[in-house]
């Protein structure tokens, strides 16, 4: 393939590019100090290209240090031992700048006054200021560049984690469910067929709703609420009427995106805990109302907070899940907001627009 500047990838062309600039300004500084420093303003043509041929000579120098510092993995060196590398690196690089520039003014014929051992130090005193400066400027991007890819790793990383725990955490509602609903259901095939057929057929709705929520980090609070019914709709066929339940929802609240199977998850969670353990069995009350920083999902249900626990299945799963997706922006608390109801409540926020 041929080798073009559109060939370069994005960072080295940008490399190349500030490398031509700096350098290139470089030479115009030293050329117009010496045209404006001369008498009466003139600067030979040959003084023109020692200052080109100088400015690759640098170019040249800094970019070899850039291969030996790429080539060695300076960067994982220690900082003590780093420093003191490149500054033997731009000690050398001076001495043979200061060496080049006495070789060219030699070549182009100019003027050359008698230089002394002080003259030399201090040209290469001169010169390493400005390889510092160099230095200083390339390894404060590659620096900042190591820092921030290292951080975008950090972030993959910990999204990747992120996504397993979500994964598991979700791939264990479903066996929990099934196993729930499969007891519900047997309890109903002797008592009464035709109920415990019914039931099946709510079940499987409730099993392809899951499945397909399977696939998302999180859907429509209106999508999550289809499962909520069917599963309400299946325990009431068992508990009769001792299960009643009541929805009143705010309509700016059904598109927003909630963990899949978490308000089913704590509705089953206050079944389970709450009306199965009254004899005369309870109400469920799921309700919401959207703020300006957060939509609240509150489930309502009879019984009393210490049947229920705060270490529940769901109440766990609940509160992994909200710090996995939202970390500390998503709430949740579980209270006794009555002398015979106990209120959980969830706070999703509502991203700013």
């Amino acid at each position: 393939m041929k080798l073009t500047f559109n060939n370069i990838p994005n960072r080295a062309r940008l490399y190349y590019l500030c490398q031509l600039i700096g350098w290139g300004a470089y030479g115009l500084a030293m050329s117009a100090f010496s045209y404006f420093y001369r008498s009466p303003h003139e600067i030979s043509k040959n003084e023109l290209l020692a200052n080109v041929a100088l400015c690759l000579s640098a170019f040249g120098l800094t970019h070899l240090f850039r291969v030996i510092f790429q080539r060695f993995h300076w960067m994982d060196e220690s900082l003590p031992r780093l420093a003191a590398m490149v500054i033997g690196a731009n000690f050398l690089m001076s001495a043979i700048y200061v060496a080049a520039t006495l070789q060219l003014t030699i070549w182009f014929g100019l003027s050359l006054d008698e230089v002394g051992w002080e003259d030399l130090v201090l040209l290469v005193v001169n010169y390493m200021t400005l390889f510092l400066f160099w230095s200083v400027i390339y390894f404060a991007i590659a620096f900042f560049r190591r820092y921030r890819q290292e951080e975008i790793e950090r972030l993959q990383w910990e999204s990747a984690l992120k996504d397993f725990e979500l994964n598991k955490l979700k791939s264990q509602l479903n066996p929990h469910f099934v196993f729930n609903a499969l007891n519900g259901i047997r309890s109903l095939v002797d008592e009464d067929p035709v109920k415990s057929k019914l039931a099946i057929t709510q079940l499987s709705n409730i099993l392809r709703n899951s499945l397909l929520s399977d696939r998302a980090r999180t859907i429509t609070f209106r999508e999550e609420l289809k499962t909520v019914y069917d599963y309400l709709n299946l325990e009431k066929i068992r508990f009769e009427e001792r299960l009643d339940f009541k929805i009143e929802l705010q309509e700016e609240t059904m598109d927003i995106e909630v963990p899949p199977m978490m308000i089913q998850t704590l509705v089953e969670n206050a079944v389970k805990h709450g009306i199965s353990k009254r004899v005369k069995g309870g109400e469920i009350q799921i309700s919401s109302k959207i703020g300006p920083a957060f939509a609240e999902i509150r489930i309502d249900n009879s019984g009393i907070l210490g049947n229920t626990g705060p270490e529940g299945f769901g109440i766990v799963n609940t509160l992994h899940r909200l710090e996995l997706i939202y970390n500390q922006t998503g709430l949740f608390s579980i209270e006794q907001s009555g002398p015979e109801t106990v209120s959980a409540i969830i706070k999703i926020p509502i991203p700013s627009k």
